[in-house]
């Protein structure tokens, strides 16, 4: 569908609005933030896609551009059903008052009738009807119900607390009408809906995700002859400054200026006041935007700098298909939306791995998903190659997809976590044992090896002398977590760690020390973290140890497969690695 933006534009220039600076004035002379959103919607549109959620920062004039936007589609579409949703009604009755604004300065020609309009709806002659909506600050589950909705405004979503009602209002969305329209636009106010409706937009085929940075907004620059741009622009840049917009250019091809410098230096010292509210409410990149209550636990600029690297790092994507037995078990290739499995490096026979294993529930109430992490383990850090994670398998599956991981990736020290379910999964695996004697002969022997290519982490208390316990596994304590996850914060903060997820970066990202815990703020899942953290675990109490004594480094590992690939399987990938090995498919 195309959307005239010449024929909008005409229609924005009849509008009029009140404004603090301007008082009562004709929405002609658009902010650049507001021709980018309009022309990213504009070509949405043309690419046949109709749901854009938009990360914004403050006064950029979004809101006030998607009002022109709800009045004009209800206008040129006859008999079309949206609603406007706010987040308070407050807002509500501000924006609606808005509204009528809009309509009582329009010239006649431009006017449609108006049936009725109250704080409820405004039905116009073309039977094109808008609803307003109040979501809340606190769950209600009331949205969307008992409307087929074809255009949608969303305000301010991040403070949106209704998380049921919102998924009763996504229900409430026709899918093929194609004059519909859906946009939410917000701040970021940390990891909340919001943020997951923003990061599956960029994920997803059928919605766009668009930022608008403030450096869009003309208006966010100071003239280079003002006393402000003598006092904030000093001619350099901080490291920090340098970093983001470094980070402005590579990703949105667009050069900061000093006099914008100098304006967001005076917005900082003189307004905000705050680092952290300021990439809040004014952020440089999308990355910057989402803050968190409490104290992030991984630094921040750590994980932006990972991201950028990671993104970089392309995968093969797989998923399992499970039978009744082991010997069902196939990998199947997959598309990156349907993968449970994602692999970075096939397997090396003659290199070291570690995996962590933490089932649903494991490590917390809140951690609902199976998760894997494997990373190959050099005397000087770690590197990881696979990820599997999803939330719907059993127990029992789980201990197939552990043994056939840890078969493909020989050398393997695994560290399970043991609470809850964990025990099952163990249980699992010493019956895969026993079945593997019980077959014997060429099948029984192979799965032998698939077991017996990995080696039990030994859980150890500090406080026992130097000694082992005979647990099987990781007890994850209050203390224990502390220690797993401080291992991995400083693997991950001194270099020693690269991460190719981008999901496990996004949930380390979350995850602050409140008080005495450590923990994913609000509604964020910490599964991806946990996994990884188990690994860590193992690395540094169990096979980095070894891996110094023999002196196995990165250069030494690499220069060794360079100078004798004979030693390395070439062409054994994790996802033929069942078929090889005989264990199905005869």
């Amino acid at each position: 569908m195309n959307f005239n933006l010449n024929q909008f534009y005409k229609f924005c220039s009849k509008l009029q609005i009140e404004t603090k600076e301007q008082g009562l004035r004709n929405l002609d002379n658009l902010l650049g933030t507001q021709t980018y959103v309009m022309d990213e919607i504009a070509q949405g549109l043309k690419d046949n896609i109709h749901f854009f959620v938009i990360l914004k920062g403050r006064q950029l004039g979004i809101t006030t551009i998607s009002l022109a936007l709800d009045l004009y589609w209800h206008y040129i579409n006859n008999g079309l059903n949206g609603t406007l949703v706010t987040d308070t009604e407050e807002n509500r009755d501000m924006f609606k008052g808005t509204l009528t604004a809009y309509m009582d300065g329009l010239p006649k020609e431009y006017k449609i009738p108006i049936l009725s309009h109250n704080r409820n709806s405004l039905a116009l002659k073309n039977r094109s009807r808008i609803f307003y909506q109040v979501a809340g600050l606190r769950a209600k589950g009331s949205l969307g119900r008992g409307k087929g909705i074809t255009f949608l405004h969303g305000t301010e979503t991040s403070s949106w607390g209704d998380e049921e009602g919102l998924a009763s209002l996504l229900a409430s969305l026709a899918e093929t009408n194609e004059k519909r329209l859906y946009i939410f636009e917000s701040t970021a106010r940390g990891f909340n809906m919001f943020h997951d409706m923003y990061v599956t937009a960029k994920r997803a085929r059928s919605q766009h995700a668009i930022f608008c940075g403030w450096w869009r907004n003309q208006l966010y620059s100071v003239p280079g002859d003002s006393n402000l741009y003598k006092v904030y622009w000093d001619g350099k840049l901080t490291s920090e400054e340098k970093e983001w917009t470094r980070d402005i250019k590579k990703l949105y091809n667009v050069e900061i200026n000093s006099r914008q410098m100098a304006w967001w230096r005076w917005k900082l010292y003189e307004g905000i006041k705050d680092d952290a509210l300021m990439y809040q409410e004014f952020p440089p990149t999308e990355d910057y935007a989402f803050i968190m209550t409490g104290t992030s636990f991984f630094s921040n600029a750590r994980c932006t700098d990972a991201m950028k690297v990671a993104k970089q790092i392309k995968c093969d994507h797989y998923r399992y298909s499970m039978g009744a037995n082991f010997i069902d078990t196939e990998v199947l290739k997959s598309t990156d939306r349907m993968a449970t499995l994602n692999i970075w490096e096939e397997p090396i026979d003659t290199a070291f791995y570690v995996i962590g294993a933490d089932p649903a529930y494991g490590s917390s109430d809140w951690a609902d998903r199976f998760c894997i992490q494997v990373f190959r383990c050099y005397a000087d850090g770690m590197e990881q190659v696979a990820e599997f994670a999803t939330p719907e398998m059993n127990t029992y599956q789980f201990a197939w997809v552990i043994a056939h991981l840890a078969g493909a990736y020989k050398n393997s020290t695994l560290n399970l976590e043991v609470n809850g379910p964990g025990q099952a999964v163990i249980n699992e695996l010493r019956n895969l044992k026993r079945q593997a004697a019980a077959l014997g002969g060429k099948t029984g022997h192979q799965l032998m090896d698939v077991l017996g290519s990995m080696s039990n982490y030994i859980w150890r208390r500090n406080d026992t002398m130097g000694g082992l316990s005979n647990s099987i596994g990781w007890l994850t304590t209050a203390a224990s977590k502390e220690r797993m996850l401080s291992y991995m914060k400083d693997y991950f903060e001194r270099g020693m760690m690269t991460i190719t997820s981008t999901e496990l970066i996004d949930e380390m990202k979350t995850i602050v020390r409140d008080g005495g815990s450590i923990l994913a703020s609000g509604r964020n899942k910490d599964d991806r973290v946990m996994a990884t953290a188990l690994a860590c675990a193992a690395y540094a109490e169990q096979l980095q140890p070894r891996l110094i004594a023999q002196k196995i480094t990165r250069n030494v590992s690499r220069t060794q497969e360079d100078s004798t690939p004979e030693q390395i399987v070439v062409g054994r990938t994790v996802s033929d690695y069942l078929k090889r090995i005989g264990v199905y498919g005869q």
